[in-house]
Formats: C-alpha cells, sequence, structure tokens
C-alpha cells in the first residue's frame, strides 16, 4: 500500500498494462488508503467504495479480453462537488445544499471523459460554497485539513482534490478555477495544478451555455507529477460542441513534456505590483526561479503595476463571479431547493450586489477588466513566460465554525479574505494558461510559484514546468506530510 501511494498516474497505467498489477488492487489499495486517511483530512463530500470495485471488475475484464480501454486505465481519480455530477451520487454544490438533498442522475463531463480513458471514479471532494473563496471551508462537511499541518487549510476551492493528492492517496484530482481553485490549493497542498487556456478543457453549462466567461471559469488537473497532469489533459482536452467557446486544435501534451525552454525569457513579479505577499514567500520563489535558469532560460526582473489597486480588482472578480452563483441559487430555489441558508454571510452580500447591477455597471466592469488584459498582454510584449508566487500566504489555521479563510492582513497591509491573497484571479480575467509548481517548504508549509503563459500557448508552459520538475524535484517533499496519513 505504500508504494502505491507513491506511484504516479503514469506508473500505475504502466504496471497495470504489463500485468504486475491489476486494476481492482490498485483501486483496493486506494480505497484502504482513504479509510486512513479521510478522518484525518476530510477531503470528501462523498465515497463510492462499492461504484469503485464495481467499475475496477469492469475495466479488468474488458483489459483481460485485449481491448484498449485508454490511456488510464484503472487509474483511480476524484471530482469536485462543485458543479460536477454523477448519477446516483449527491451534489452539494460545496456544502450549499444539504447532502441528499440533491442526486444527479447525469454526468458531466469530467467523469464522462475521464472514465472514457479508462480512469476509476472513486468520490466526490469538498469545496467551499459555490467556490466562493480561496480557501476550502463550509458548513455542511467543515475544513478540509492540510496534509503537511492538519490543523491549517488545504486552500479552495478545490481543497479536497489537492489534499487527496497530496497525502498520495491517489495520483489526479479533478479542479475548477473561477479565481485561481486548481492553483491556490496546489499552492498550500504541495501539487501541481495546470490551468489550461479558456476553451481548451471544455466547460458544458446548462441552462446558461455561455456562463463559464465571466469570469472565465476552467477545468484542469491536479497531480503529483507534470507527467499525470498532461495524461489527464490528453483525456480532458478537446471539442465539446455543447461547449461554445470550447477549441478545435488540440495540444500534443505528452510531447510537451520534452520541450526546451533555453533562450526563454521568464519575467519575474513578486506582487504584479499591487498585492500584498509575505517576504518569505518572496525570498522562497526568487530562489526557486534558478531552477529555469540551469534549463536555459533567462529570468527577468519585471517592474510592473496593473492599472487598477487590488482592492478594485477583488470587488470586480466578487461581482462577477456572484451572477452566476445567483443564477445558480436562483435556478435551485426554482425546484424548491433553497441554498441560503448554508451560504456564508459573503456569498449572499455579493449577490446581492450582482442582482443590482444594470448596464452600466456591468459595462464598467468589463471595461476594467479589459484593462487587466490588456496589462497583462503588455507584459507579453517583453518576455515569453511570467512568473510570480502563487499565493501571498502559508496555509491558514482551520476554524471549526465553517467560516475559514485566508488572511486578512499581509506584511502590515489590509488584504480581502476571500480572494485578495491570491495572485491567481487575473487570469480569470483574461483566459491565459497558467500553473502552480511545488516550490518546497518554508518552516514545513508548501508555497507554489506561479507560471502564466500567452494564450493558447499551453505547450510551452508545460515544457517549461517539466523542465522545472526535472531541475527542481519536488517528490521527496511528500515525505513531510502528517505520520497519521501513510
Amino acid at each position: 500500500m505504500s508504494d502505491l501511494s507513491d506511484m504516479s498516474a503514469s506508473e500505475i497505467s504502466l504496471a497495470i498494462a504489463s500485468r504486475a498489477l491489476s486494476v481492482t488492487e490498485v483501486v483496493e489499495s486506494t480505497l484502504a488508503r482513504v479509510e486512513i486517511s479521510e478522518p484525518h483530512l476530510n477531503a470528501f463530500a462523498h465515497i463510492d467504495p462499492d461504484g469503485a470495485l464495481r467499475s475496477a471488475r469492469s475495466v479488468q475484464r474488458r483489459l483481460d479480453a485485449g481491448e484498449d480501454v485508454g490511456l488510464l486505465a484503472g487509474v483511480p481519480t476524484v471530482m469536485k462537488d462543485l458543479y460536477n455530477t454523477y448519477p446516483g451520487w449527491p451534489a452539494t454544490f460545496g456544502g450549499a445544499l444539504l447532502k441528499g438533498t440533491f442526486v444527479a442522475s447525469d454526468r458531466s463531463l469530467y467523469p464522462q471523459r475521464m472514465e472514457a480513458a479508462g480512469a476509476i471514479m472513486v468520490g466526490a471532494t469538498n469545496s467551499p460554497a459555490l467556490g466562493f473563496r480561496g480557501t476550502c471551508d463550509n458548513a455542511v462537511f467543515g475544513a478540509t485539513r492540510n496534509p503537511f499541518s492538519l490543523d491549517r487549510n488545504s486552500g479552495g476551492s478545490s481543497g479536497g482534490s489537492a489534499a487527496l493528492v497530496a497525502a498520495g492517496v491517489l495520483p489526479i484530482a479533478d479542479g475548477t478555477d473561477g479565481g485561481g481553485s486548481i492553483r491556490i490549493p496546489s499552492a498550500w497542498s504541495g501539487t501541481f495544478g495546470f490551468q489550461p487556456t479558456f476553451g481548451r478543457v471544455p466547460m458544458v453549462i446548462r441552462p446558461n451555455a455561455f456562463a463559464a466567461t465571466a469570469p472565465f471559469v476552467y477545468e484542469g488537473p491536479i497531480t503529483r507529477t507534470v507527467a499525470d497532469a498532461a495524461l489527464a489533459l490528453d483525456a480532458l482536452s478537446g471539442r465539446d460542441r455543447r461547449d461554445p467557446f470550447s477549441l478545435r486544435e488540440r495540444v500534443a501534451w505528452s510531447a510537451a513534456l520534452e520541450g526546451k525552454i533555453a533562450g526563454k525569457r521568464i519575467g519575474f513579479t513578486s506582487d504584479f505590483g499591487i498585492f500584498s505577499v509575505d517576504r518569505r514567500i518572496v525570498a522562497a520563489v526568487e530562489s526557486s526561479l534558478r531552477a529555469f535558469e540551469e534549463q536555459g532560460a533567462i529570468i527577468v526582473p519585471l517592474d510592473v503595476e496593473l492599472s487598477h489597486p487590488l482592492r478594485e480588482l477583488s470587488d470586480l472578480w466578487s461581482r462577477m463571479i456572484s451572477a452566476g452563483n445567483l443564477a445558480t441559487v436562483t435556478a435551485f430555489g426554482e425546484f424548491g431547493l433553497d441554498m441560503r441558508p448554508q451560504l456564508p454571510e459573503p456569498v449572499t452580500r455579493w449577490m446581492e450586489v450582482a442582482a443590482a447591477a444594470g448596464p452600466a455597471s456591468l459595462h464598467a466592469d468589463q471595461t476594467m477588466r479589459t484593462a487587466v488584459l490588456d496589462d497583462i498582454e503588455g507584459i507579453f510584449d517583453s518576455v515569453d513566460l511570467i512568473a510570480s508566487p502563487t499565493v501571498g500566504a502559508l496555509p491558514v489555521l482551520n476554524r471549526a465554525d465553517g467560516e475559514t479563510v485566508g488572511p486578512s492582513e499581509i506584511e502590515g497591509r489590509a488584504v480581502d479574505p476571500l480572494i485578495g491573497w491570491c495572485l491567481t484571479f487575473l487570469t480569470n480575467f483574461t483566459g491565459h494558461p497558467a500553473a502552480s509548481l511545488p516550490g518546497g517548504l518554508i518552516e514545513g508549509l508548501p508555497f507554489g510559484i506561479q507560471l502564466i503563459a500567452p494564450r493558447f500557448e499551453d505547450d510551452l508552459l508545460m515544457s517549461a514546468c517539466a523542465r522545472f520538475e526535472e531541475a527542481a524535484p519536488w517528490r521527496g517533499m511528500y515525505r513531510h506530510i502528517e505520520p497519521t496519513l501513510r
């Protein structure tokens, strides 16, 4: 079991293909680790051990019959309990509904495509209500705990997914990202998170197929290795006609793992001129950039300041995403399912702001968003990639009341505890691909390095991440997770 917890998805799939492991052995081992870790992590919103074992036996029978099951045959995975659905599983949208109130009858895109590639769905992971904060906590399930320090938060909103991957429970987990929710928990939990260009992985949403654009909402993998993220994206990306923004062009994800970055100019900003960042994180990220230099890249210090102050931009994000939250709450209310009693006060307050917005304010918001796009594109006039800290603070202590939020102050400056400490939400305005790389530990706690690429240059981003991992491998970091999780 210990050996399997250290195996990547790539290694598991090879072991299954060579008959060194059976799919059932892999899933049974995964479920055993779930049983050990879940009382400590609180990472799941729903677990389906019987369904996982049935799927494992089915996949094994198909393999035994000589069928090409897919590139993820037998690899266990989980989806996030936020807008994802799976037949017969309860969906709570991050604790916005009481468990069992709503049971899904359809299969959303993540389980559709992962199962089509042979993966085994184990369950759904914890998230904050409607994904509206950079931490993972809610009134229904409580806080997800950080594998490196169980009194601290895993980060959000895909915090259950990141905690499970970091703890070695399974190698690939689903993340969605409306403000950094793949990258934030990856930074705090010590995993690799890849947020692709908008449209690369389809977002199939109904009744409003255009809902994922304000701000851009992405789906992508959370893994321990860059190669596993490429493997997952091979399964997840590609056109879906139900998404009007999905891209037809496919990326050769696995080939990108071999791409070189010698001569590439990587611009480094510690704060984009507006964010407050813990000085320990700044120093650690700056030191980590040497790994890119070892691969032949050129680090270029950036002197940038975005055209709007941080509070204006964090409020812009809160207004924009709350329009979608309001639509979700309204739609479920029409079917007699009231989310409001479970929602934290900031969620309902910002929904009221969104409800009051008129055409002039909506136009002003998109104008401000355009300024952010121009700011980021202006940086790319002189560099090939942008590097920064992923978040401005180390993991916070969990609360017992479902109300864990981020820091309200960093380096003596007040910040919005919902999202203002996250240097991630800029790409949710602009559509650029971004990733969070594990940088190591600061006083035993993980920190992340954010890397942003020009739009549609996902292959360059994947190559740069692979070269960083090659120069500064982080798998040894997982020896430092809490002993009770092993």
